[in-house]
């Protein structure tokens, strides 16, 4: 065999290694789990089954921990919606741009240098989807539509909206400048045959999306603005509801049994698409429970009754106690994470980005501000610790403060408060007498973030 000349060797060579890189690039590309994020609004942490929710059964939600992990102290970065999908999408504190409150979202923006969720899931190869609500939009300054961030958008709701159509065939609060409900809440449907349930609808347009994004990796954020007010049911669930004495707790158990149902199309098209292995679906809401005293509500209800369960904890949206912001918290990816495992140990939203972006692969910005810690060592069953960290949670009038066992809470009605929730989770006995140093050093570090922040971007009178 007589020798390839050095021109030819090179040549042969660079095809070599061509080769090899595209069988690489095809590996890894190969590897890259798709992505399912589901994130409803307003459930509380103890409504499924797998949480010890006994209101209605959940099985499709409770089906994601079997196999996958179930944290016990999971936790919204903010106890009200659109803060909290700040906080989710960005990986950072959502007072670093100014966003505190709801009210805040009518203009937020954020630093160009800071890529969120979608986008850096993009540039390492992904295409994206959102389905639902968006909440980082005003119908009046639009300052980031959704349409910016993912390839592909559907039926994008601005905050809230009806759950059933209106004669025109329209859901007020879904892809118009409008939000809000234009109904009386109470409303059983459908009214009309062909009706189409919000949440059904929003479930098909997620299902479609899987289907046809099978054969690449995706990124697919389907956001149920439901369990969120106002509280519209399906007439075909009331049968099965006749032992919830409350019309409003009926029919946020109908809606609750709606998003499951949603949960176990979507794990259907995953199967039926033969990518459940390696397909990472994930399922929390972003903050507790809300209670009845919404706008539009009937005369006849009685006001300030908590929807959903919080499991026994303290407080509700709103409020920084244990029932405002821990919330259920689930990660199925049976490919990587082929048993049942239960881990206590705290985390929150805010590490939704750096952990996604470990696990396909993508890029941070190191000019972006990430508060959020990748947490992909919980995936094993040894469940090995975390580093030690200090959870925050504020607004311009109230804030918690974690560490360990310890919990600071701040509120302008309530005071100051520390609460040891190894030993109390109901948030019950205030040690702050007892323990003043421990509340001193947990404020400090509130009052920490307070100085590195700018104010609200919207001002707020007292209350």
């Amino acid at each position: 065999m007589h020798p390839l000349p050095s021109t030819a060797r090179c040549l042969w060579s660079l095809l070599i290694l061509l080769c090899l890189s595209v069988d690489v690039y095809a590996n890894t590309s190969a590897t890259k789990p798709n992505i399912v994020l589901i994130f409803v609004d307003d459930m509380g942490y103890g409504d499924p089954g797998c949480y010890g929710g006994s209101l209605v059964p959940t099985p499709y939600i409770d089906s994601l921990t079997e196999p996958g992990i179930r944290f016990t102290q999971g936790y919204s970065v903010s106890p009200v919606c659109g803060p909290s999908r700040v906080g989710l999408l960005s990986g950072m504190q959502p007072s670093r741009i100014g966003v505190y409150w709801n009210p805040d979202m009518g203009a937020v923006q954020m630093p160009k240098a800071h890529q969120i969720l979608p986008q850096a899931l993009k540039a390492a190869g992904y295409n994206t989807g959102l389905v639902g609500k968006w909440n980082l939009n005003n119908p009046g300054w639009d300052p980031m539509p959704a349409g910016d961030y993912f390839d592909q958008t559907y039926d994008v709701m601005v905050w809230e909206g009806d759950y059933w159509p209106n004669d025109n065939g329209a859901y007020k609060g879904v892809d118009d400048r409008n939000y809000g409900s234009s109904k009386q809440s109470g409303i059983w449907g459908p009214a009309e045959a062909g009706d189409e349930y919000l949440t059904d609808r929003l479930t098909r347009h997620a299902c479609e999306f899987i289907r046809e994004q099978k054969d690449k990796p995706f990124f697919l954020m389907l956001a149920y603005n439901a369990p969120h007010s106002p509280l519209h049911g399906k007439r075909e669930h009331q049968e099965k509801l006749q032992h919830i004495k409350s019309e409003a707790l009926q029919l946020y158990a109908s809606m609750v049994l709606a998003i499951d149902d949603g949960v176990g199309q979507v794990l259907g098209a995953l199967d039926e698409s033969k990518i459940t292995e390696n397909t990472m679906v994930l399922f929390m809401s972003d903050n507790g429970p809300a209670t009845t005293r919404f706008k539009g509500m009937p005369e006849a209800w009685p006001r300030g009754e908590l929807l959903g369960s919080t499991g026994g904890l303290r407080g509700h949206k709103g409020t920084y106690y244990e029932g405002g912001i821990r919330v259920p918290f689930i990660i199925q990816w049976p490919s990587t994470i082929p048993q049942a495992i239960t881990c206590e140990q705290a985390v929150t939203t805010l590490d939704l980005l750096p952990t996604l972006c470990a696990v396909a692969g993508a890029k941070i910005n190191q000019q972006m501000y990430v508060d959020g810690h990748d947490i992909t060592p919980t995936f094993s069953p040894e469940n090995p610790a975390l580093a030690e960290r200090t959870l925050l949670w504020m607004s311009d009038k109230a804030g918690a403060v974690r560490q360990g066992d310890w919990k600071f809470v701040y509120d302008e009605d309530d005071g100051e408060q520390l609460f040891n929730l190894g030993k109390d989770p109901a948030e019950s006995q205030d040690r702050w007498q007892q323990e003043p140093e421990i509340a001193r050093r947990l404020k400090a570090s509130l009052s920490q973030l307070q100085a590195e922040v700018p104010p609200p971007i919207t001002p707020r009178k007292s209350r």
